[in-house]
């Protein structure tokens, strides 16, 4: 059996008009399970917990939702450049500012008593921190670019990504070249679909997602990550970090 988890990305008050009309695409092409990638507060101005009409229509999909970061803004850094252009927060910080970012964004998603196990941040990239801290907090598994991860177990589910590039010059290279990304990765038991809200404002992109999604629900059965990271397997806990608390120092 072949797998596929279709997720949105960016999901934000800042973008309720492309979150509604993905939404709706999703819907019309009778995809029964996809995640949400909800940021807790886009740009430290669209915190979540003051758009309650928005937040209620996302419960309403009865779709996963996952925490995608917390700002979704961060420094522009020339090892990431490929990847993202001040996007990937969570790819800077030392420990104390991964483990305050990650407390409110939690505090955010708990005052709007939404629960996630889950944790993809932005870009996809982490630092040294990111996991064991996530663990600490309760989660179940973190998304990278190539794999998610299993924080109970410590295993590392490959799992490729496929996605279109936003970024000026590299957005119209993309178009080209994830038909063909999308046949080289066929041979992956688990593939990622992963829209992002600024897809929806490229009628292209729009037509080569609803080709792709016709073929794969074809291909593959959608699972979301709770799916995936069901298997709740034991794994040592962080001694560094007690989620209900601060910071403190390890025994060591």
């Amino acid at each position: 059996m072949r797998y596929a988890i279709v997720e949105l990305h960016d999901v934000s008050p800042f973008h309720k008009e492309e979150v509604y009309n993905a939404i709706e695409f999703l819907e019309k092409l009778h995809v029964e399970k996809f995640s949400l990638l909800l940021i807790p507060n886009f740009r430290g101005e669209y915190a979540i917990n003051r758009y309650a009409p928005f937040v209620s229509f996302i419960e309403k999909t009865k779709q996963e939702i996952i925490m995608h970061g917390y700002t979704h803004t961060g420094k522009k850094r020339l090892q990431h450049l490929l990847y993202t252009y001040g996007e990937g927060e969570f790819g800077e910080g030392d420990l104390e500012e991964t483990y305050l970012k990650l407390e409110k964004a939690l505090e955010i998603f708990q005052a709007m008593r939404l629960d996630t196990k889950v944790f993809v941040p932005p870009a996809w990239i982490g630092n040294p921190w990111l996991d064991d801290l996530l663990y600490s907090f309760g989660f179940l598994g973190v998304g990278y670019r190539g794999k998610i991860k299993d924080l109970q177990s410590g295993e590392e589910i490959k799992s490729p990504v496929l996605t279109f590039s936003n970024r000026y010059g590299l957005s119209y290279i993309s178009i080209k070249t994830v038909p063909i990304l999308f046949k080289l990765l066929d041979r992956y038991p688990i593939l990622r679909l992963a829209l992002h809200t600024a897809d929806f404002k490229d009628k292209r992109k729009v037509a080569l997602w609803r080709l792709i999604i016709n073929q794969i629900k074809k291909e593959r059965r959608l699972i979301s990550y709770g799916e995936l990271l069901s298997k709740g397997r034991p794994s040592p806990s962080f001694q560094g970090v007690q989620p209900t608390g601060g910071l403190v120092q390890s025994a060591n």
